[in-house]
């Protein structure tokens, strides 16, 4: 199994181009289904590959595959 890729959530903000209040507003939004943080050391860090795969969904819905 290949190891895990985490992201802190700085990385994620440039990753996005939001800043870090974005992010607490995602977090607070189920529906949207952003990626959850995992807290590591009292600092917020995402899954890559959850990440791809949010990313991969949204665009799937804007190019009409998803409706």
């Amino acid at each position: 199994m290949a190891q895990k890729r985490y992201i802190p959530n700085r990385q994620v903000c440039e990753r996005y181009g939001v800043a870090p209040s974005t992010l607490f507003r995602w977090d607070r939004n189920p529906a949207l289904g952003f990626p959850a943080p995992i807290d590591i050391n009292g600092r917020k860090y995402r899954d890559q590959d959850e990440l791809d795969a949010f990313d991969a969904a949204r665009a799937k819905q804007r190019s009409g595959e998803g409706a």
